[in-house]
C-alpha cells in the first residue's frame, strides 16, 4: 500500500511539475521577446519620431544622442532640427547660464546656417560675450533668418563693443536675409548706415523692429525707413523717440 501511494503521490508532483514548466517557459520567452521588440524599436524608429524627441533635447543631449546610431545622427541634420535656434554666450566666471559649446557652434555654422530662421542671441554683460555673438553674426552668410533678437541678460553687453565690429556683423544678416521679418536689437550701437541696409534689403518683409537706447541711431536714421511697412515705422519711431528722450536727460542732468 505505501508503494502505491509513494507511486502515486510521485506521479502527481511530476505532473504538476510538468504542467507549470509550459507556463514559465511561456511567460520566460515573452519577456525574452519583449525586451529584444523594444531594443529594436529604438533603433527603427521612423525619423519623425526622433525628431520630435530631439526637439526636446537641450543642444548638448541632442548632440550626445546623435552619436548613438547613424539613424539618429541622420535626424540630428534634419533642417527642421536647426530653424529655431538660441545661442547662449556668456563667461563662466559672470554667468549662471550655460554656454553653447564652442565646437557645435562651429559645426552649426558649418552644416546648418542655411536652416536659420528664429534666431536669438543670450548674452551676459561681459564684453567677450557681445563679441563672440557679433562674430558668429558675421559668418552667418548663407542664411534665411526671418527673427533676430539680441537679448543681454544684463547691461551693458552690447554696448561695450565697437561700434564698427557690431554694425559690419549686423550687416551681413541684414544683406544676406532676404526674408527678415522681426528685430529685437535694444541696447545696442546699431547706427544709420546700418538701417538703410536693412531698408534696402528687407522693406518688403520687416514687420517689427524692436530697438531703444541706441544712442547712434538719429531722427534721421529713423525717417529713413519710409519704405518700411506702416505699423514697423511707426514702432520704431516711437522707440527711437523715447530713446532720444532719455538720452536727453541724461546729458541734461
Amino acid at each position: 500500500m505505501k508503494r502505491n501511494s509513494l507511486s502515486v503521490e510521485n506521479k502527481i508532483v511530476q505532473s504538476s511539475s510538468a504542467a507549470k514548466q509550459p507556463k514559465l517557459g511561456f511567460y520566460s520567452s515573452l519577456n525574452q521577446s519583449r525586451m529584444h521588440t523594444v531594443l529594436l524599436d529604438w533603433g527603427r524608429l521612423p525619423h519623425h519620431v526622433v525628431l520630435r524627441i530631439f526637439q526636446y533635447l537641450p543642444l548638448l543631449d541632442r548632440a550626445r544622442a546623435s552619436s548613438v546610431c547613424r539613424r539618429w545622427n541622420e535626424v540630428f541634420h534634419i533642417p527642421d532640427l536647426w530653424r529655431k535656434f538660441e545661442f547662449e554666450l556668456n563667461q563662466s566666471a559672470t554667468s549662471y547660464f550655460k554656454s553653447t559649446h564652442p565646437d557645435l557652434i562651429q559645426q552649426i555654422i558649418k552644416k546648418h546656417s542655411a536652416h536659420l530662421q528664429y534666431v536669438s542671441f543670450k548674452v551676459d554683460s561681459s564684453t567677450e560675450s557681445a563679441e563672440a555673438a557679433c562674430d558668429i553674426l558675421s559668418q552667418l552668410v548663407n542664411c534665411s533668418i526671418q527673427t533676430l533678437g539680441l537679448i543681454s541678460t544684463a547691461k551693458p553687453s552690447f554696448m561695450n563693443v565697437s561700434e564698427s565690429h557690431f554694425v559690419s556683423a549686423l550687416t551681413v544678416v541684414f544683406i544676406n536675409s532676404k526674408s527678415l521679418s522681426s528685430i529685437k536689437i535694444e541696447d545696442t550701437p546699431v547706427d544709420d548706415p546700418s538701417l538703410k541696409i536693412l531698408v534696402a534689403n528687407n522693406s518688403d518683409t520687416l514687420r517689427l523692429l524692436k530697438m531703444s537706447s541706441c544712442p547712434h541711431v538719429s531722427s534721421d536714421g529713423c525717417h529713413l525707413n519710409n519704405q518700411l511697412h506702416q505699423d514697423c515705422y511707426n514702432y520704431v519711431q516711437s522707440n527711437t523717440e523715447q530713446a532720444q528722450d532719455n538720452s536727453q536727460e541724461v546729458t541734461d542732468s
